[in-house]
């Protein structure tokens, strides 16, 4: 892609962003956007082709990000699997349901759709890598279906954390979701409770607040 391409390319995901941000998903049009990126459409399409597209590289760009930081640090225990998907899951909570915009962002997406799609491709090599770890032995469809599982508890959870404005502190959430995979594939329990409270208490400690899920 040549450099004004990219610039193009760039320059219409952060204006998508900003849309989001301000407008949130469901009212936000690709006219919208385009509009405001001073646009023709007919880049937009060829670049993204669909709002969906830019939501799913929103997210895989916030997973990395937060990634990015956490490799970053020399911490002790952040090569574990568990632990460290534990940090990373309060960050990326943190900074979503503590701002308002955010969060309405993330929950018409949510009832829009499973996070599957979205997030699938990051949860699947995380939970890959819990496999690796800790020498499992799991078909190919049980891993498939755990992930099944994982995601409908998940966005089961958190439509009824927002419709009904649930108070579990992101501390909570946090050991309550990234618990769920590694009971399933049968690791010992108090070493998964150890794990998940000291990748909470490292993610409390780091400051990542540089990472931006969408524009603010």
């Amino acid at each position: 892609m040549y450099e004004k391409g990219v610039q193009t390319r760039n320059h219409l995901y952060e204006i998508s962003k900003r849309c989001f941000y301000e407008q949130g998903y469901e009212k936000t049009r690709i006219k919208d956007i385009v509009t405001a990126a001073d646009t023709p459409i007919g880049l937009f399409t060829y670049y993204f082709k669909t709002k969906d597209n830019i939501v799913h590289e929103i997210y895989s760009d916030y997973y990395q990000q937060i990634d990015t930081c956490l490799s970053s640090l020399s911490i002790e225990g952040l090569d574990n699997p568990i632990l460290r998907h534990a940090a990373l899951s309060y960050v990326y909570f943190d900074l979503i349901l503590n701002n308002e915009n955010n969060r309405r962002f993330y929950y018409e997406i949510l009832r829009k759709s499973s996070n599957y799609r979205i997030a699938g491709d990051f949860i699947r090599n995380t939970y890959r890598a819990y496999i690796k770890e800790y020498d499992l032995v799991i078909s190919e469809r049980e891993f498939e279906n755990f992930l099944f599982i994982d995601f409908g508890g998940r966005r089961e959870y958190f439509l009824n954390y927002f419709k009904k404005d649930l108070n579990d502190s992101i501390s909570e959430l946090v050991f309550l979701l990234s618990g769920i995979v590694p009971r399933l594939l049968g690791i010992d329990q108090q070493a998964v409770t150890t794990l998940l409270d000291k990748g909470i208490e490292i993610a409390e400690s780091v400051n990542c607040r540089h990472i931006h899920f969408l524009f603010e």
